[in-house]
């Protein structure tokens, strides 16, 4: 039996909710059904993944654009996913009294059930081989600890506790070889879907994504990180050392000046960057198929021929802006203008 477990996004997290002048009403599920449903498999298969999915509720309350965003694990499961994720109904979202399309983010886990036994923890030969690998990561013998983890990730990879470690324990070894495309790509799979973790690596990987964060000056995501934090319920994190950390990040943020970043896309699957500054620009050498800013109030399409910058106001909440190519390319995100976290 296979079970997908869902889990909605609905905060705004660190946004200045007391700036918002106009009169804003989230939208919110109506069926509670959503993480109730089971579908039966003959499969005694251990083969798990989970992704992440952006979509717009429109004004009728319907889900449409659905776009999964990042994903660990099997693949195969993105289409029932978004099967699934479609059949989600909401009270629509008003401002100032009126229906508006909104966007949202929602977390799937497709997780395998069994009679027989458990598939909740990693198995003996996962454990044993990423001991191993974390040990010859810390004597430095690096090449040795990459064969290590290949035979780990072909060999005994396959639920969502294991997919997620297997991210962790890849983002280790890049930091040390200092591969920091693999870094950046696997730090931020483990910091996602973080909750897979035992709460002792959870918080490795959220203060590790913390420091990465900052340093690609994506504040949106360093805000979480420090939110995460006070989310693991076995760590104590005071609201004094909360503030310290927020104190930090802030000024880091307040000062920093424009931000480029660059962003490898595959031929037609979706990225979606989180915006901090006011005043966004897109180049690429190839067309683009799709631009949309997607924020928890409001959702604008844009041209993709004769798209010149994106604005956003103190008043958007949460924005991501989601960017799709026909061809595999990399692009270049300039971020200016004011601060608004």
């Amino acid at each position: 039996m296979k079970k997908l477990i869902l889990a909605l996004s609905l905060t705004c997290t660190f946004t200045q909710l007391s700036v918002f002048a106009d009169d804003f009403i989230p939208a919110e599920v109506i069926n509670k059904n959503y993480d109730q449903l089971t579908n039966t498999s003959s499969r005694a298969s251990r083969l798990e993944g989970i992704n992440l999915s952006s979509y717009v509720v429109d004004k009728s309350g319907q889900v449409s654009n659905i776009e999964i965003v990042a994903t660990v694990g099997q693949k195969k499961y993105q289409r029932e996913v978004m099967d699934y994720v479609s059949k989600l109904n909401y009270k629509s979202a008003k401002l100032n009294g009126e229906t508006i399309p909104v966007a949202k983010t929602i977390t799937v886990s497709s997780q395998n059930l069994h009679i027989n036994f458990s598939n909740d923890k990693a198995s003996r030969g996962f454990f044993n081989d990423y001991e191993q690998a974390s040990k010859l990561i810390d004597e430095k013998k690096y090449d040795e600890a990459k064969s290590r983890i290949d035979e780990l990730e072909n060999e005994h990879t396959k639920n969502t506790v294991e997919i997620v470690l297997l991210a962790w324990l890849k983002s280790q070894h890049s930091y040390f070889v200092q591969d920091w495309k693999s870094f950046d790509q696997h730090i931020y799979e483990a910091f996602l879907f973080r909750d897979n973790l035992p709460d002792q690596i959870q918080k490795r990987v959220i203060k590790n994504a913390l420091q990465w964060f900052i340093s690609k000056q994506d504040y949106v995501r360093a805000y979480d990180a420090i939110d995460a934090l006070g989310n693991i319920e076995s760590i104590t994190f005071t609201e004094q050392n909360k503030e310290q950390l927020l104190t930090q990040v802030n000024d880091i943020y307040k000062n920093s000046g424009d931000i480029k970043q660059q962003f490898s896309l595959a031929s037609e699957q979706a990225v979606m960057p989180m915006m901090s500054k006011s005043e966004v620009k897109l180049e690429s050498e190839l067309p683009l198929s799709k631009v949309q800013l997607r924020c928890e109030n409001k959702v604008v399409d844009y041209d993709t021929n004769t798209i010149d910058k994106i604005v956003i106001s103190k008043n958007d909440l949460r924005c991501g802006l989601l960017i799709k190519s026909a061809q595999a390319q990399t692009i270049t995100l300039k971020q200016s203008g004011e601060s608004f976290l």
